[in-house]
């Protein structure tokens, strides 16, 4: 089989001289390439095919993901094809690893991965095939539309959607409120991952194979039949699906992901939280010129930094007024978090983003959800954002209650406030305590001083507060 890559136009050009003119079933025209935008490629296979070799999302080469095949002419010798081709879209690594992450079992989510690829070949975007012409959109005016507004019954069309083809208005429906409340487009395919593992806690079963399944086969078939549940579920269409699952469990398992996924260790049942962080380095009054002996927070910063948790801004400077970020709180989190479930901080810098290691350590750890991975990080934390961070960023045995407060006893975090729960839970455990007034007030920004606070509370129990 021949492969070659093209631009559009000039393939456009090599199919008028490549189809023998005697063969044409009908005209070759323009309209044949309606269904790919100008700014794909096509990829042109000349060969020994029939039409029976290749259907609908289910064409699959090593190194390329196709969306669609559109068959532009026959000939005597077999069928010239073109695939819109949507490489940049179709992320088979990234469905990969994000299962591996939820299921623990590279059988399961190679299974999962079969079902995927036939159901949408890992386009997020992907609109059923047969329902772009009665539509009159393709994947990504479909997107677009759905997104702004301008097509508004992508609930009730019955088109297939996305990686998971949701098809069912109830699902649709549940997907598109889903989009719209992490602010995230309807295409967005790590919204689409979300979604897709939240309607899996729906079924305990299927999840409990998934983890232990012992082969591709074993797992692709029971998400197939108990989830997906396509029209044809014959032993034929089960072995397709499980061969291509096949295909990414060769491809990936067992080697190194692009991204590092973490894996905490067992907690200890300790309460003693500071044999988790023993200094590292000495404090002196007067190493930084801005916080003074006599301050409330003076203790907090020295001990923040002998355990090596927070530095000063500059060698002689620790700005203790000045406001944390989102990205700077979720980085404490994750370097608490790792210092004390496998005794070291295990970073290593990836991409552009300084905070992006941290950022997939917590989201992976459970820290903070997607959301607030998605969301802008650059911008002030608030108070009850920083409790809902650091809520999480220790094993609850690690954060036993040594306080009673009950819900909705401090005056300005009712049980209605969305970050009560983790409030309560790191006041309980002496790591918060509200101001004199007795308000906690949630959505005040915090300053580097209280960081070093509550981060000192954290690693050092001794330093918590019994109220």
């Amino acid at each position: 089989m021949r492969k070659t890559i093209l631009p559009l136009f000039f393939t456009f050009l090599m199919l008028l001289t490549l189809l023998p003119v005697n063969v044409l079933a009908e005209e070759l025209s323009e309209d044949n390439f309606d269904d790919i935008s100008s700014d794909e490629e096509v990829l042109i296979i000349e060969g020994e095919l029939t039409e029976e070799d290749l259907s609908d999302n289910e064409y699959l080469l090593p190194d390329e993901e196709f969306e669609e095949i559109v068959v532009l002419e026959g000939t005597e010798e077999g069928i010239v094809y073109a695939l819109a081709a949507k490489t940049a879209e179709a992320q088979p690594k990234k469905v990969w690893d994000f299962f591996v992450a939820k299921l623990g079992n590279e059988y399961g989510a190679a299974g999962v991965m079969g079902n995927l690829k036939a159901e949408s070949g890992f386009l997020a975007t992907n609109v059923q095939n047969s329902f772009e012409s009665k539509l009159g959109y393709n994947d990504n005016t479909y997107t677009d539309a759905v997104d702004n507004g301008s097509y508004s019954n992508f609930v009730h069309d019955s088109a297939g959607y996305g990686l998971a083809q949701w098809t069912y208005w109830s699902r649709k429906q549940g997907l598109l409120n889903y989009a719209k409340s992490v602010n995230a487009s309807i295409g967005n395919i790590d919204m689409q991952l979300e979604y897709l593992w939240k309607e899996l806690q729906g079924y305990p079963s299927l999840i409990s194979t998934l983890k232990s399944s012992t082969s591709v086969a074993q797992a692709a078939s029971a998400f197939m039949i108990q989830f997906e549940r396509p029209a044809d579920q014959s032993a034929a269409a089960q072995a397709k699906r499980a061969s291509f699952g096949q295909t990414y469990y060769d491809m990936y398992a067992g080697k190194t992901a692009t991204t590092t996924t973490y894996v905490a260790a067992p907690a200890t049942n300790s309460s003693d939280t500071s044999v988790k962080f023993p200094k590292q380095l000495t404090y002196k009054q007067g190493m930084f010129k801005d916080v003074p002996s006599n301050e409330w927070y003076t203790k907090y910063v020295a001990s923040a930094y002998e355990m090596s948790l927070m530095k000063g801004k500059l060698e002689n400077l620790y700005e203790p007024y000045e406001e944390v970020n989102v990205a700077q709180a979720i980085t404490m989190a994750a370097r608490i978090h790792s210092i004390y479930t496998t005794g070291k901080e295990n970073f290593k810098q990836t991409g552009n983003s300084w905070f992006r290691v941290y950022l997939d350590y917590a989201y992976q750890n459970g820290i903070i959800d997607y959301a607030m991975y998605w969301g802008n990080v650059e911008r002030t934390a608030t108070r009850g954002e920083f409790a809902q961070i650091f809520s999480k960023a220790m094993p609850d045995g690690g954060l036993k209650a040594i306080n009673s407060k009950s819900v909705g006893s401090i005056k300005d975090v009712p049980k209605s406030n969305k970050y009560a729960t983790a409030i309560y839970k790191l006041y309980n455990a002496g790591v918060l305590c509200g101001k004199e007034d007795g308000k906690f007030y949630p959505n005040a920004k915090v300053t580097r001083a209280e960081a070093a606070a509550i981060l000192t509370r954290m690693a050092d129990s001794s330093q918590r507060i019994k109220q």
